[in-house]
């Protein structure tokens, strides 16, 4: 092993790398707050690799792709472990990055030098979202088809370009074979790959300017080797042990009942083919885009146009967002946006307890 590295030194220098990546300092000491970045760089490599395993078994066909998730989710060995992985650290990694932005908020973190590097951040954002978007169609349920739908209608009321930019995204008039291959295209080619651009440049930049602690330092400085690195790995095992447990947990609660358990049931939802000439009369989004879906029931949002609570406003948050850096120069701009962007989270949290809240009575009466 010895002769190995020392070969590899004096060929890349990697040990003068791990040393640079081990050693660096963290000012103010190791912390807990610090470890959402590396649990959202975490996450993304699960997504990665089960993403590649679930690719070797998907078939993006509208005639082959309800069949090849089923084939995945009933039949392949761990198939519904590695689907659920899939579909929960995704939902996981928008949790954490909700977290992420308000620890760089409120710590300061995006103040000069590091403008640019919170600029990234926001890009990152919007291409993990548009992964979740995408990605919620290719099963081709009914559920995600006519999800889909209520989303691509969305960009349709664009001003000027709206019909043009909706025709481009679902790939022609109608939904269909195109629609399914055009995002998977975007989910397992474009946005991962721009989204691996983005983040070697986030952190090659997070390097250049080292860790910002929230002022003032109160502690001494310490290494990313060992506090910091062991806070981080806690953090992994502590997101990857929820995920499972969402996974497996009901299956354990059937063993213990010692009733069967079901693959169907473990992992990520799997509803009925799609079937564009039935009606899906619980078409929503998923959850992390329910507050949006909440907030235009709205009746002042209705008065206004769907226009104004679809492309105005989340617009102009996102503006306000961008504008962080520029503002936060200033104390009283600094005090502005940590309100601005808790209240935000607040109102967001809220608008999805409210959804979620009529969703399930919608459910009840349903089944009544």
């Amino acid at each position: 092993m010895n002769a190995l590295l020392s070969w590899l030194d004096n060929r890349v220098g990697v040990k003068s790398l791990m040393h640079e990546a081990l050693y660096e300092r963290v000012p103010g000491g190791a912390r807990w707050r610090y470890v959402w970045g590396s649990t959202l760089v975490f996450t993304f490599a699960v997504q990665v690799i089960t993403g590649f395993m679930l690719w070797s078994a998907y078939s993006p066909s509208t005639r082959t792709a309800w069949e090849s998730v089923y084939y995945i989710q009933h039949e392949m060995f761990l198939g519904y472990v590695i689907r659920g992985l899939h579909h929960y650290s995704a939902q996981a990694m928008v949790v954490l990055l909700a977290l992420h932005l308000l620890q760089v908020v409120i710590d300061g973190a995006y103040k000069a030098p590091r403008e640019v590097n919170f600029w990234l951040g926001l890009v990152l954002m919007v291409l993990v979202l548009g992964m979740a978007l995408t990605g919620y169609l290719l099963p081709w349920d009914q559920k995600g088809y006519w999800a889909t739908i209520v989303a691509t209608n969305l960009a349709g009321i664009v001003p000027v370009v709206g019909p043009s930019l909706q025709q481009l995204v679902i790939g022609g008039p109608e939904y269909g074979h195109h629609t399914l291959t055009r995002f998977f295209a975007l989910h397992a080619g474009f946005l991962p790959a721009t989204l691996v651009l983005f983040l070697v440049v986030h952190l090659a930049l997070f390097r250049r300017h080292g860790l910002h602690p929230r002022q003032p330092v109160t502690r001494p400085d310490g290494m990313f080797w060992p506090d910091q690195l062991l806070r981080d790995v806690v953090a992994m095992l502590a997101v990857m042990a929820v995920v499972l447990g969402v996974i497996l947990v009901p299956a354990v609660r059937a063993m213990v009942a010692g009733e069967a358990v079901d693959p169907g049931h473990l992992g990520a939802e799997l509803g009925a083919p799609a079937d564009p000439s039935l009606p899906y009369a619980a078409a929503r989004p998923e959850w992390y885009f329910l507050f949006l879906f909440q907030f235009l029931r709205f009746e002042w949002v209705e008065h206004q146009g769907l226009a104004f609570g679809a492309i105005y406003f989340p617009g102009a948050l996102m503006t306000v967002l961008v504008a962080m850096p520029i503002v936060g120069r200033w104390r009283a701009g600094h005090a502005f946006n940590v309100a601005f962007l808790m209240l935000t989270m607040l109102g967001i949290v809220g608008l999805t307890a409210l959804a979620i809240g009529g969703l399930v009575w919608w459910r009840f009466l349903y089944k009544r």
